[in-house]
């Protein structure tokens, strides 16, 4: 079996720079400000505001302010190690400050509060949440659409928001609960608000690191600031029912001196596997790239690694040594995961009435007492899951690591034990088709992509093969068939083996056959703009965020025995960033989507000539595109997609590893990801090609007649 590592590495992905600002607020009346010299001189402070962005890694973005009065800043980019100056001259303090952007693949939307000119101001998780709790209202991404300007007016109601934040009393109080909250973990004592700290992965930074902060989504919901590495509730605040009114904070237990303990001992473990991470790192560098052997990869890797139904120790250092590694190749550690994210076991599954639909894989993970990170008896760490982002992936994955004996390169001993599920993922998408003389079209989506090699193997106990996929998670729908209400009823999407001649990978069931056997939803919202029948699957893009988790469940027998099919693994997915809005990717494009110089064979008329020459069976090396890409964004490479027809039917379908390649990707046999390059009989008629990058945590794939 062909192990694909953009696949097998990469699962998930983010946005940077959306174009979003906020709106103004106030800060404690407790931090910085116009300060009195002797003899009554003042000094005027800069017109500028200044910090860091960071969740526990930098944040690329775009920072924006808004003042008093609506008046909205120039939007600066973040440094690469979260620094931003924002330029606030003729504007009016108080101020809200507003970013939207990626973190190690992560995408976020922050906002935070300043009070004065020249006042260090953060933007991290918990600055958001101190604008939530002093507003009484949800923050992050809702709190910057509503302060998002329109014809560059700020809406009244950002306005009033601002207001109510800005009362010193609601947020010196909401300083002092967050400050209380962390206060185990903060040492140093550093505002959250207003500290001056480097996003290096040390003090405060690493303090970001090791909690995890759940926005309250509305009113009357609660927030709460979890330390990972115990699963244990730092601290709670419930909304008010209608913003502006008092936010309650609740009052939690102390930590217990165990709890201390593994927090501290905790404390050890991102920075050890990094430094793991680097020394891995180093055997692909460019400079002087000698490609690594087997041994000295699977040096890296758990005897325990499980990646899919096949992937194990031997064959992922396989799959990255040898002729297979490819220069520059990077894996980064993004952060903890949120829970224990093992597969359910078989005990799990069986008490929990779980095959029947009445508990999700999400329900059973919250309901864990074990963390993402296990201990020994002497509270040292002994296995963590960890969010792992490949170079060049839209996607982030949640991988177990274990700690083992020091080896050279990494004397904290880390090693990757993979996914311990099979290969899949749920990227975000964007795709645009350019019809000729026609305005192009675009389509936003969520992939529920895996592999039939991944599971329609025989188990090992030689049983019927895994027929059915069961996702279940926020936002899951059918269009209602209503263009100015498209969403419908909540529903699991499932998926099944594909027809013979699709082959690769399992695809949605969908009864109204709108998607043709694909393999990704389209938004409800944007159904309402095309001719999908009622009870189509989609996906409601309001109740979808970043961080957002799914259950996963595989079954056999669904066929064959279906009165009673058996569940055969179950798994929890964390997604990490939301299709680009349509609105930003048109006005973005030329950024966003390479765009093709050339192919060859160069037109249909060339390609049947060169099919007639071609001698052998398999294609390979025939068929090359060249491409451009913006640097605006980031933009690399993922894959390029091809299609030939006769008539209506497809002759060859095939998709290749395009990764690393950034100006010219040729279709060969050993870097397909699927589909096949069997020379074709007959005269083509017609076909495609494709080219996919990932940009701004999307994939962004763009498509034209060949």
């Amino acid at each position: 079996m062909k192990l694909h590592l953009n696949r097998m590495i990469l699962v998930a992905c983010s946005t940077v720079a959306l174009l979003l600002s906020g709106c103004g607020g106030s800060n404690s009346s407790s931090s910085a400000g116009p300060t009195g010299g002797g003899g009554g001189v003042s000094v005027t402070p800069p017109a500028t505001l200044s910090g860091t962005a960071a969740v526990g890694q930098p944040i690329t973005g775009s920072v924006f302010a808004i003042d008093v009065n609506g008046k909205s800043s120039p939007a600066v980019t973040t440094s690469a190690a979260g620094a931003f100056v924002v330029d606030v001259s003729g504007m009016t303090a108080p101020y809200f400050l507003s970013i939207t952007g990626v973190a190690g693949g992560k995408q976020v939307t922050l906002n935070s509060i300043a009070t004065t000119n020249g006042q260090t101001v953060n933007l991290t998780p918990l600055t958001d949440l101190i604008l939530s709790i002093s507003s009484g209202q949800p923050s992050g991404s809702s709190f910057a659409t509503l302060c998002t300007p329109v014809a560059n007016v700020v809406a009244p109601a950002c306005l009033s928001a601002l207001a109510n934040a800005a009362t010193p009393a609601k947020l010196d109080a909401a300083v002092s609960a967050v400050t209380s909250i962390i206060s185990p973990l903060n040492a140093a004592g550093t505002n959250p608000l207003t500290g001056t700290f480097a996003a290096n992965g040390t003090g405060f930074d690493a303090l970001l690191d090791q909690i995890l902060v759940t926005p309250a989504a509305a009113q009357s919901a609660m927030a709460t600031v979890t330390l990972i590495s115990t699963n244990t509730t730092l601290g709670q605040a419930t909304l008010p029912a209608a913003a502006g009114l008092a936010t309650v904070i609740a009052s939690v237990p102390a930590l217990t001196t165990s709890e201390l303990a593994k927090a501290a001992a905790a404390a050890t473990v991102m920075p050890e596997i990094r430094a793991c991470l680097t020394s891995f790192n180093a055997l692909y560098a460019k400079a002087a790239f000698s490609a690594p052997s087997q041994a000295t990869v699977m040096t890296y890797f758990a005897s325990s690694f499980a990646l899919g139904r096949l992937e194990d120790q031997g064959a992922i250092a396989t799959a990255l040594s040898g002729a297979n590694a490819v220069p520059g190749f990077a894996l980064a550690s993004v952060g903890f995961s949120p829970y224990d994210m093992s597969p359910l076991t078989a005990g799990e599954i069986a008490s929990t009435g779980f095959q029947n639909g009445s508990q999700t894989v999400v329900d059973i993970i919250k309901a864990r007492t074990a963390s993402a990170i296990a201990f020994n008896a002497s509270n040292a760490p002994t296995a963590a899951w960890i969010q792992m982002r490949a170079d060049s992936s839209a996607s982030l994955v949640s991988w177990k690591f274990v700690k083992e004996s020091a080896y050279t390169g990494c004397p904290g001993g880390w090693k990757m034990a993979g996914t311990q599920h099979v290969d899949m993922h749920m990227d975000a998408r964007i795709q645009r088709s350019l019809n000729g003389a026609s305005a192009a079209t675009f389509t936003r989506l969520r992939a529920f992509h895996v592999g039939v090699d991944g599971l329609g193997e025989e188990t090992a106990a030689g049983s019927a093969k895994i027929d059915e996929v069961t996702v279940r998670g926020p936002g899951l729908s059918v269009y209602s068939g209503n263009a100015s209400a498209p969403v419908g009823a909540a529903q699991a999407v499932k998926l099944r083996l594909p027809l013979a001649a699709l082959g690769a990978y399992f695809r949605i069931v969908d009864s109204t056959g709108f998607y043709g056997e694909g393999e990704a939803l389209q938004s409800c919202q944007d159904l309402a703009s095309t001719s999908a029948p009622a009870g189509a699957p989609c996906i409601d893009e309001t109740a979808v965020a970043p961080g957002k988790l799914y259950s996963w469940v595989l079954k056999k027998g669904v066929y064959t025995t279906p009165a009673a099919p058996g569940v055969v693994a179950a798994f929890p997915y964390q997604i990490n960033s939301v299709p680009l809005s349509k609105a930003f990717t048109i006005a973005n494009q030329n950024a966003l989507f390479a765009t093709v110089t050339s192919v060859t064979p160069s037109g249909i008329s060339a390609l049947n000539t060169a099919l007639a020459a071609f001698a052998g069976p398999v294609l390979d090396n025939l068929f090359t595109i060249t491409y451009t890409q913006s640097a605006t964004y980031g933009s690399r490479m993922d894959n390029c997609g091809l299609g030939l027809y006769i008539g209506a039917t497809a002759v060859l379908r095939a998709e290749a590893d395009a990764v690393g390649a950034e100006t010219s990707c040729t279709f060969n046999t050993a870097r397909l990801n699927s589909g096949s390059l069997a020379k074709p009989g007959g005269t083509i008629q017609n076909g495609f090609i494709g080219v996919t990058t990932t940009v701004l945590g999307n994939q962004a794939s763009s498509s034209q007649s060949y």
